[in-house]
């Protein structure tokens, strides 16, 4: 994007945009600035640099910021990005291509003015205008929808002529922060979801969806894969700054990616409304356990889940603890009764059964409905040869265990 139109998504003006930097917009009233990318720290909190290079500008700059300084004006960010940030360092910027792209979220104060140096503080609390909104609303599905159709891996301008020839009307002022909204492996995306607890990628959050490489210019994008990539986290390291990374693999991991990739690979032809019905209701099927072995499972647990005591039959599924490996697993002490939304957290390793019979969850749970079920003694059945295998408990919560590392 050009600088000019950049500094317009702020509603402003710069009047010289060959040598100008910074502009004033009156509704709201405010500083608006481009800062280069390069001396931003990480998580973009703080912009330092030296200014004795700069060459035009400058005293345009410093007048502004004084007046933030003075009136208490927020100071609005105008990234921008060189394919050769050595020349901006030597004072060549114009000698380099330069992207400048405006980032809604950063607003800013001065911490440091002097001479030749200037530092800002930023917090993440600005929107965009309300006029982008109402022309546009939320996209950032846009982008994953552009990121899955185009060549992988692919580069923001690739994905920015895609939208413009499928969605038109979208503004593509914001492509960096909906890019990073959707990203596993981008440290900002913490930003911009605020609701969300966990960035563990082994949740099946929807907003998981794409894989980075690279960074700046260099920077590509691609459909995220777990089989590929493996599962990725957002943690503060022991510096305090966050930082992305790779998950250690476990079994179950491995297993659930390999599915996720495998799960529509060999669909029957669905040609018709009834084709459709049937494999719909196969896979049901299937989740709630062979006939005769969750018959048993139902009879020996009075027709009650388990663990929540729901005694609505249609979702009782007949769960196995070790996965099923022909006729003999299927024994009652290999299987347990449990509502169909409570057998897919058991089998994805974000609830466990502990020694003592009680139920543990995934800290990704935390905060959702499921978390007081943490604690809960195991309801089992009457008969005590048909209660569930300890071992067969213990290997499967060991599985779930090792995934949360």
């Amino acid at each position: 994007m050009r600088i000019t139109e950049a500094f317009r998504e702020f509603g402003a003006h710069l009047a010289h945009p060959a040598w100008e930097v910074s502009a004033v917009s009156d509704q709201p009233r405010q500083v608006v600035v481009s800062l280069w990318s390069h001396a931003f720290n990480e998580d973009m909190t703080k912009y330092e640099s030296g200014t004795a290079q700069w060459r035009g500008g400058k005293s345009v700059l410093y007048r502004h910021l004084r007046l933030a300084m003075e009136e208490g004006l927020p100071i609005r960010v105008v990234v921008a990005t060189a394919e050769d940030a050595t020349q901006v360092y030597e004072g060549n910027a114009s000698r380099t291509e330069n992207d400048f792209e405006p980032n809604f979220s950063l607003v800013g104060w001065v911490v440091r003015l002097e001479e030749n140096e200037l530092e800002i503080a930023f917090e993440r609390t600005g929107q965009a205008p309300l006029s982008r909104y109402a022309k546009t609303g939320a996209k950032y599905w846009h982008l994953a929808e552009a990121v899955e159709a185009l060549p992988s891996p692919t580069t923001t301008a690739h994905i920015k002529a895609w939208l413009a020839q499928h969605y038109p009307g979208d503004s593509r002022a914001d492509i960096a922060e909906n890019l990073a909204h959707l990203t596993v492996n981008d440290i900002n995306r913490r930003h911009y979801d605020r609701s969300r607890k966990s960035w563990r990628t082994d949740s099946g959050h929807p907003r998981d969806r794409l894989f980075r490489r690279g960074k700046n210019k260099a920077t590509t994008y691609e459909p995220f894969r777990a089989a590929t990539h493996g599962h990725w986290d957002l943690r503060p390291g022991v510096d305090g700054k966050w930082e992305a990374y790779q998950l250690p693999t476990s079994e179950l991991a491995l297993a659930e990616a390999q599915a996720q990739e495998e799960a529509f690979e060999h669909l029957p032809p669905v040609s018709s409304d009834h084709d459709a019905r049937v494999w719909t209701l196969t896979a049901i099927a299937q989740r709630q356990g062979q006939g005769a072995f969750r018959a048993q499972i139902l009879d020996a647990y009075g027709s009650r889940c388990a663990i929540t005591g729901c005694t609505a039959v249609a979702v009782l599924e007949a769960a196995h603890i070790v996965p099923y490996r022909g006729e003999h697993t299927h024994r009652i002490d290999n299987g347990i009764l449990l509502r169909s939304d409570i057998h897919t957290l058991f089998d994805l390793g974000l609830l466990w059964i502990c020694e003592q019979l009680r139920i543990a969850i995934s800290d990704v749970l935390r905060g959702t409905e499921y978390e007081a079920l943490e604690g809960k003694t195991l309801r089992l059945p009457s008969k005590k040869e048909q209660h569930p295998n300890p071992a067969h408990l213990a290997a499967q919560a060991q599985l779930a265990k090792d995934k949360q590392r």
